[in-house]
């Protein structure tokens, strides 16, 4: 009863992130006047001349997508003093566009030459929490700025900010300031470069191979490749039960879709002696409403930490300080999802799982700094109970139902858009069928993430997470809380069950590119079973977080429930809030 529950609301919780609001209004302003009545939209744009350049929309001129047949030439318009990009509006001199406007227009315009270009906007719901201040000035010629669609070729250098209203912006060359198309796409084609931010609030911003973005790509970027192309990586990480792990790969990547993605890895861990490897496939058909499937043929060392401490930051201070904060378990199997991408950044997919997991031990005690002092065991949080690391071991099948959201301008340091992720995971002999395999349980697994901007340099950032199952679980799969990544003032694995729940938030104040301060608190809790989970207080905590280029973060964090204990002092090099 307890799971059905739970799993009811989480989905509940989840489709409430795809509500929106819509609205209509007059705005009238001495450079810019829009008349929105029932179906007939009516933009009018004063242009450096005092003519006035207008825009026709109607809902009786429907298109599926737009049709662009001219080539782009500059028509200048008039932004007196800042284009601003706030929330869900644009604001031009003070005058706002809503995005429930927005994404209703269909653009009417005629070129100098009588051909009639006609568009409905894509429907895209980007929240866009980031204010984006872009200063305009008509007199300086090191703006480009244009109504339609804007070309920078390639051997065209451009030191000011790059505008289009209502076109796409391809950029061949080089733009030191700004890119930004309002109404449009970005495309960074081959070779260019953008040195400021890239922006296209109702579109896309896509770059090809080679493209450079000294700033931001908002919203997140789409990274294509216009022809199959191929790259090598070399990794290595360190920890405690592996040592030294050296891999290499090959990934290939078919931007035309006519062949799917190919991903290949493989490796050595040197105090573990095993080879690790993972071969992965990936087949994607369609663009915005698109049918995916593939799968990943795989073993080696696995851990279930990775969402409270990044494997880049726990080989950091295992290395370095003699510190693993990850614990870990050996896996070998096969997995298959196929998937359906939604509306807007919305997607629903059906995995299947094979494989077979074993416990793994200490293997080194190395480390570049740290003496005498020894690296804990391995799922030290149980101490020698074998019982309870045997629960790893044994073969493993289960079946994942994933519905997920996702528009984040980053998965590290997300200053806008949210993220909401909700997953059924049942193996064995579970609510759905029975697997076969060693293990049997039913898990629902719930992720939030939503961000505020409160002025242009302060935004809020807020993480809400669960888990939930009525059964007994192997240890792998328990949650944990405590410490670094959850509950930052508390010792790291404080506090474990099959259910938790866990929030943090973030109050950032943005002094500099360069330095970036932050207040929290986080609250949680965790338990095994209905009474000891109910017996068992909210546990909370407040600090200060110093960020210094987005690369490193220190947290102090003081526990409230015992405050003759000292604070805890954490340093991430991986930001996760």
């Amino acid at each position: 009863m307890y799971f059905r529950t739970f799993l009811i609301m989480g989905i509940i919780f989840l489709l409430s992130n795809f509500v929106n609001a819509a609205g209509g209004k007059k705005i009238n302003s001495k450079t810019l006047e829009i008349i929105i009545n029932g179906d007939t939209v009516i933009v009018s744009i004063n242009n450096n001349d005092g003519d006035i350049r207008s825009v026709l929309v109607s809902e009786n001129d429907l298109l599926e997508k737009r049709t662009l047949k001219t080539d782009s030439y500059e028509s200048p318009f008039q932004i007196n003093d800042e284009l601003i990009i706030s929330n869900n509006m644009i604001i031009i001199d003070g005058v706002e566009f809503s995005q429930a406007e927005i994404d209703n227009l269909i653009f009417t315009n005629d070129d100098r030459d009588g051909l009639s270009i006609n568009f409905k906007l894509p429907y895209k719901n980007y929240i866009y929490n980031n204010r984006k201040v872009i200063d305009v000035d008509n007199n300086d010629s090191e703006d480009r700025i244009s109504f339609d669609n804007l070309v920078i070729d390639s051997d065209e250098i451009v030191h000011g900010d790059v505008v289009s209203l209502a076109g796409d912006v391809k950029v061949y060359g080089e733009v030191f300031g700004d890119i930004v198309s309002i109404f449009g796409d970005v495309i960074m084609y081959e070779g260019s470069f953008a040195g400021g931010d890239v922006e296209a609030p109702f579109g896309e911003v896509v770059t090809l191979s080679t493209a450079i973005i000294k700033g931001k790509p908002l919203p997140r970027e789409k990274r294509c490749h216009h022809s199959m192309d191929s790259d090598f990586d070399c990794i290595a990480r360190y920890n405690r039960v592996e040592g030294l792990v050296l891999i290499g790969g090959i990934n290939y990547s078919d931007g035309m879709r006519e062949l799917p993605d190919i991903d290949i890895k493989a490796g050595y861990a040197f105090s573990l002696k095993k080879w690790d490897y993972d071969i992965g496939l990936r087949q994607e058909f369609g663009s915005d409403w698109a049918t995916y499937f593939g799968g990943n043929i795989y073993r080696g060392a696995s851990t279930s930490d990775e969402w409270l401490f990044t494997s880049s930051e726990n080989s950091i201070s295992s290395l370095f300080f003699k510190e693993d904060f990850h614990d870990f378990y050996y896996r070998k199997g096969i997995n298959g999802y196929v998937g359906q991408k939604l509306v807007g950044e919305a997607f629903i997919q059906l995995g299947y799982t094979s494989q077979s997991n074993e416990v793994l031990t200490k293997n080194t005690n190395n480390a570049i700094f740290g003496g005498k002092k020894n690296f804990r065991e391995n799922y030290s949080i149980v101490g020698d109970d074998s019982s309870i690391l045997e629960s790893i071991n044994g073969d493993l099948r289960m079946m994942e139902l994933t519905i997920g959201w996702d528009n984040r301008s980053s998965e590290s340091w997300p200053t806008s858009g949210q993220y909401a992720e909700l997953k059924w995971e049942s193996a064995g002999n579970g609510e759905i069928a029975d697997f076969g395999g060693d293990h049997s349980y039913d898990i629902v697994k719930a992720a939030a993430y939503s961000s505020l901007q409160l002025t242009r340099k302060q935004h809020f950032g807020f993480w809400a997470r669960g888990g939930y199952s009525d059964q007994q679980l192997p240890l792998n799969q328990w949650f944990f809380l405590g410490g670094v990544g959850s509950l930052r003032g508390f010792d790291y694995k404080e506090f474990a069950g099959n259910r938790y729940i866990l929030a943090n938030i973030d109050y950032y104040f943005d002094f500099s590119d360069d330095f970036t301060a932050s207040l929290f608190a986080d609250a949680g809790k965790a338990g095994f079973g209905e009474q000891e989970y109910n017996d068992n207080k909210f546990k909370t905590d407040i600090g200060i977080g110093l960020i210094v280029n987005d690369v490193l973060r220190i947290d102090i964090a003081q526990r409230l429930d015992a405050t003759d204990k000292g604070p805890v002092v954490m340093g991430r090099f991986d930001l996760h809030f």
